[in-house]
């Protein structure tokens, strides 16, 4: 990544609340072991002989529904190795200017491809910051939305709301909602502020990466083919997690949660 680049990428994030990265980020080998290694998560399948830290879908469920796993590369040595590509690494220090990146949560989610189905499958407005209060106010937290398949403006791309995250923390998003112009309706946008949307759209391998305080969603696939990927959480060293915290439970744990950048 020249540094013209680690530029853009900066100052698209700092205006935006947003970086869209839509070219590869995973060599393609790398790329192919985790969307099969993230389907045998969704299967049951654990081939490190670990679980998940939790699942919101299990084998019988709906296979129309979103399916939520949180920590798969706990159960899946590809989905490891897929977190510590290079490139994903350089682009989270770039966005944000970190001296130190880490992972500290991985959520994988499976949303099956239902053209002519009307299921739970949306993501509501909502911005991270609202769940995850159990790091202490000003800590320096982000995402790396991960593409694992084609992800198009029929599969249920992500949808960012640019310059959101300078609104500060607002009521009325909620992660599990399904009417999304209910949801927008509820939002108090400050004054003076626009509404916009802009989809995230990626190839297998392409990565976003969003501000903690950014308004996002995504809709129902309607694609004829499951949207995979992985939501990455990712900490700098600005950031101080409270004592006890759910969060902090693998943070000593480099295999799960690796510093994936560190400035010379």
């Amino acid at each position: 990544m020249t540094p013209s680049e680690a530029k853009t990428a900066q100052e698209c994030f700092g205006r935006d609340g947003f970086y869209i990265h839509a070219a590869p980020a995973l060599p393609s080998e790398t790329l192919e072991r985790a969307a099969r290694g993230l389907g045998e998560v969704r299967d049951g399948v654990y081939d490190t002989g670990e679980t998940p830290a939790g699942r919101g879908w299990n084998p019988g469920d709906d296979p129309r529904a979103l399916c939520k796993i949180e920590q798969p590369q706990l159960a899946n040595a590809a989905l490891r190795e897929a977190l510590r590509a290079p490139l994903l690494g350089q682009l989270a220090g770039a966005v944000t200017g970190a001296e130190r990146v880490q992972v500290w949560w991985v959520q994988g989610l499976v949303k099956p491809g239902v053209p002519d189905a009307a299921v739970a499958a949306n993501v509501g407005w909502h911005q991270d910051w609202a769940y995850w209060r159990d790091w202490e106010e000003g800590s320096e937290l982000f995402t790396a939305w991960l593409a694992l398949s084609d992800v198009t403006t029929e599969s249920g791309p992500m949808v960012f709301v640019p310059g959101s995250h300078r609104w500060g923390l607002l009521p009325g998003g909620d992660f599990f909602g399904q009417d999304q112009q209910a949801l927008r309706a509820g939002i108090p946008i400050p004054e003076g502020e626009t509404w916009r949307e802009t989809p995230d759209i990626l190839p297998p391998g392409g990565v976003s990466f969003h501000h903690r305080l950014l308004f996002h969603g995504s809709h129902q696939n309607r694609s004829d083919a499951p949207r995979l990927s992985l939501a990455i959480h990712l900490r700098t060293e600005k950031s101080r997690i409270r004592p006890e915290s759910w969060a902090a439970r693998y943070l000593e744990r480099p295999e799960i949660c690796p510093v994936i950048f560190q400035r010379p």
